[in-house]
């Protein structure tokens, strides 16, 4: 998934900052009518000195992310309502890179001691970081009767849990460790875009199964025989997705069997894949000339469908073509499509005062206003279900015809008819490993490099080493 270019339209973030300031000017606190799905954990965290008047007491915090110039530039307007409320708080905030670097950031400041203080994340980088000792259980500061969820007279700064997407919150949860110990923060699934220009020119009927999708790429080849009709954006999401759709064995919890996909299921998934790339009908990332991304074979008119991230909507876009936007082919009927984007954490090694500013920031940047505001910048999802009845993401949204905007706009409308689709994986330590190595398995296989076995069984062997180091 690409998220640090920056090509987003000034004007749409100009066009926004007179929102930003105007949520700016209201209190934001929170607190939690719900006890996060029955935990054990309320107890108030230890705030000394912040018993008082939390505007009387300094402190900093540091916050990593992955964000590009134009969603840093949101994040700046959002610190700016933050600190006309907060003004003791001071928020020094940086890039680290893509996901991965950032995961890897991390783990080298977790021996070094020199961690942020909140971090963006994924389920399986924060499974990760648990095994070190290193991540807060942030229960406590959910179910807070001083500063928690939902406590506010306005319900537009930040509700309770139960405003969340349920399935964005549960993710923070899927822990061997019982308690929350992440937060969404902004999200992200999968679709499908298409050529529309090309698909109406030819009366091509938009696939909504996987056997409709090989049926539409064989027509496809027909009228353009040079081409590759259909792509997809990662290999590793894609595996994953097939087996959830098809209900085979990926990976668990238990931590007697955390690897599950060496099976003969997959196997087959996999082999069926490889005869259609050799076809001519499919590719992915990791099987594209010098790893190059679909989006982008796509907008050069290489490709007549590709699925890709939501948050990458604009990397989609074509000037050459309309752009269509459908869900994500699915198999007999199943109705699952990946849940991704960052989700926040915050780290032990932080001061009790710093973790209190860290939980109230949170707060303010994914209250109902915040996280409309950023969905509509960004091209991400917004984490609460209020967000899409604001007249931020309903009516005041700026939106140019044949521009970025209007693609964007386009998949806003779209993603609420499958919010009920989403699912996450287990996350533990090693299925960041399991994660990588799958997508390996179909990168290899697809290149010939490996046979379906031996690509099977060396991303198995790799995933069991990293979960016992």
């Amino acid at each position: 998934m690409k998220n640090q270019k920056s090509r987003f339209p000034s004007l749409l973030v100009v066009s926004l900052i007179g929102v930003l300031a105007l949520v700016g000017c209201n209190r934001s606190g929170d607190s939690s009518s719900d006890t996060t799905s029955g935990s054990s954990y309320s107890e108030e965290p230890p705030i000394n000195e912040y018993e008082g008047n939390l505007l009387e007491h300094e402190a900093s915090i540091t916050f990593w992310h992955t964000m590009g110039a134009a969603n840093r530039a949101v994040l700046d307007q959002m610190i700016t309502g933050f600190n006309a409320i907060y003004p003791n708080i001071t928020i020094t905030h940086a890039s680290q890179g893509d996901y991965d670097a950032l995961r890897d950031k991390v783990s080298a400041a977790i021996p070094a001691g020199t961690t942020p203080t909140m971090a963006y994340c994924y389920p399986d980088h924060v499974a990760d970081y648990m095994s070190a000792g290193a991540i807060q259980n942030l229960n406590p500061y959910i179910n807070s009767t001083i500063f928690g969820l939902g406590l506010e007279d306005d319900p537009t700064l930040a509700g309770p849990v139960s405003d969340f997407i349920p399935g964005y919150w549960q993710e923070g949860r899927e822990y061997m460790t019982p308690g929350t110990y992440s937060v969404p923060f902004s999200k992200s699934t999968e679709l499908m875009f298409y050529n529309k220009t090309f698909f109406d020119a030819h009366s091509l009927t938009v696939p909504t199964s996987w056997e409709q999708l090989i049926a539409v790429a064989r027509q496809i080849k027909t009228i353009d025989p040079s081409s590759t009709p259909f792509g997809y954006d990662s290999d590793a999401n894609w595996f994953i997705t097939l087996c959830e759709q098809m209900g085979i064995p990926y990976t668990s919890l238990n931590a007697d069997e955390h690897f599950l996909f060496n099976n003969d299921q997959a196997k087959d998934m996999v082999e069926m894949i490889k005869g259609w790339y050799d076809e001519g009908l499919i590719t992915t990332q990791g099987s594209s000339p010098n790893n190059a991304y679909t989006s982008t074979q796509f907008t050069e008119g290489k490709l007549y469908m590709t699925v890709g991230s939501t948050g990458g909507t604009r990397y989609n876009f074509s000037t050459n073509f309309e752009v269509g936007v459908a869900a994500v082919p699915q198999y007999q009927g199943s109705t699952k499509i990946i849940s991704q984007g960052p989700s926040i954490t915050v780290f032990k090694r932080a001061t009790d005062a710093e973790k209190i500013a860290a939980w109230l920031f949170y707060k303010w940047i994914s209250n109902t206003r915040n996280s409309a505001v950023y969905s509509v910048l960004s091209g991400y999802n917004p984490v609460r279900s209020s967000s899409f009845e604001t007249d931020v993401y309903t009516t005041n949204r700026v939106v140019t015809p044949g521009t970025e905007s209007e693609l964007i706009a386009d998949v806003a409308a779209f993603v609420p008819a499958i919010e009920d689709w989403y699912f996450v994986s287990p996350a533990f330590k090693g299925s960041s490993t399991a994660r990588e190595e799958v997508g390996g398995i179909l990168a290899n296989v697809l290149l010939g490099l490996k046979s379906i076995d031996d690509a099977f069984y060396d991303a198995l062997v790799a995933c069991v080493f990293s979960s016992e180091e």
